[in-house]
């Protein structure tokens, strides 16, 4: 079909839409985008549904696997036209899901790392003669994912090019574009690689803003030096994390380079985690952008309802050690609901909802309660529920809903977004009339 011609160039989309520099977005948010598209490019259920999210916040996403006999290399090509005309470009690599990709971490052998063409990618990984510390040597395993996903795999639409060779052309051509390239773990890895890949291909380093998560080194020193003028690297590392310095260990073969941001987080999980990146992307957003201020990057277009929207205030029913992350979870559900509906007024603590409501002439009443328990023998899980009721401006009852998570998947913050997002369905039947 044209639209899979249509993405697997994103950059071609520039040519047809207009305006073509990215805008210029803030770390902390730029943080958070990455960190919630990481999140996405895993296949499991919960990761999914937070693809949806972004769908739903006008991002187009097309996803590419290629197969080699060394590796399963995935990436998401992921674009968002603002309503203005610019637009944004992130490639998105999964990190370790799949027996395969624990295969390629521990291919930790350091092949030699050069050429300007997969040919001569795969020719100077294969030359046993140039592993001279000297040079630059990358992890094979990282290397063989990377060559899958980007270098393998010919495009009869485009001429035998590669989907690599088809971005790099694109940056060539249109010198002003920017790529943001993300991944966590393994995908932090081959985002990185990735980069370096289209640096020799005579993209500028203007051109590359890299953000990985929990990303292991991924070459060695002459490797370092080579590339870290050549790519704009953001590499955030959670406090603890093990796999940021696992190749680091061996016999010093492997270092990192970029500018290092370091996070911590106060729930007691492994900090490898995925979800501890993102509630910590999430938390420093809102803790350096004032409360009525969106995130660009993850705010869609607006429903528009039948009628105004009176949010009452939300309720909050949680155990003290949830406490604390009371007005982060109010800024993720008022967040969500400014996002989906248009007009939607939210409503002062203290004041009765329905009077206020029937003053500001409101069709409809939205009600939320939130209740978050500590699961018994169990000691960072929590059972978070949402009910969720509708009244007309009248005051009487529309509809009522209830939806329930733990946190076992989920940090508590990320679930109670969850919830926010699943009662979506229901709730834009009765706010906008559509299904």
């Amino acid at each position: 079909m044209w639209w899979r011609k249509f993405f697997i160039m994103p950059l071609l989309f520039l040519l047809l839409m207009g305006k073509a520099e990215a805008k210029e977005i803030d770390q902390a948010e730029l943080n958070f985008a990455t960190a919630l598209i990481s999140m996405s490019s895993y296949s499991a259920e919960l990761n999914l549904l937070a693809r949806e999210w972004l769908q739903d916040f006008g991002w187009v996403i097309d996803s590419h696997e290629y197969a080699t006999a060394l590796a399963d290399g995935r990436v998401h090509i992921m674009a968002r036209q603002f309503s203005d005309g610019e637009q944004i470009y992130v490639l998105a690599f999964p990190g370790t899901e799949r027996k395969q990709d624990a295969i390629v971490d521990l291919r930790v052998t350091r092949v030699p790392f050069g050429g300007q063409t997969p040919a001569e990618f795969s020719a100077v990984a294969a030359a046993v003669e140039n592993k001279s510390g000297a040079k630059p040597l990358v992890h094979q395993g990282f290397n063989d994912y990377t060559q899958a996903a980007l270098f393998s795999e010919p495009l009869p639409e485009f001429g035998s090019l590669t989907l690599g060779e088809v971005i790099a052309r694109d940056l060539r051509t249109h010198p002003s574009y920017t790529l943001y390239l993300t991944g966590h773990s393994l995908g932090g890895a081959a985002a990185t690689l990735a980069a370096a890949r289209l640096a020799d291909m005579g993209i500028s380093p203007q051109q590359l803003r890299v953000i990985t998560f929990g990303a292991p080194a991924v070459g060695n020193t002459a490797f370092a030096r080579a590339y870290e003028k050549r790519m704009q690297l953001t590499r955030i590392t959670m406090e603890g994390d093990p796999v940021k310095a696992a190749l680091q260990s061996l016999s010093g073969g492997y270092v990192q380079f970029g500018e290092k941001v370091v996070w911590s987080s106060h729930l007691g999980r492994f900090p490898h985690d995925m979800t501890l990146y993102l509630d910590e992307a999430l938390r420093h957003y809102q803790d350096s952008h004032g409360e009525d201020e969106q995130p660009l990057l993850v705010t869609g277009k607006a429903q528009q309802t039948n009628g105004l929207v009176y949010a009452a205030p939300f309720q909050f029913e949680l155990g003290d050690r949830l406490n604390g992350d009371k007005s982060y979870m109010k800024r993720v559900v008022q967040g969500i609901l400014k996002s989906a509906y248009q007009p939607l007024i939210f409503g002062q603590e203290g004041e009765d909802p329905f009077e206020a409501a029937r003053k500001q002439g409101a069709k409809f009443i939205l009600v939320e309660r939130f209740q978050g328990k500590r699961i018994k023998n169990e000691e960072e899980n929590y059972r978070l529920t949402l009910e969720e009721e509708i009244y007309d401006g009248a005051g009487n009852l529309l509809t009522f809903q209830s939806y329930s998570t733990t946190a076992e998947n989920l940090t508590p913050i990320e679930a109670v977004g969850y919830l926010t997002m699943k009662a979506d369905a229901e709730r834009s039947i009765q706010l906008t009339g559509s299904k």
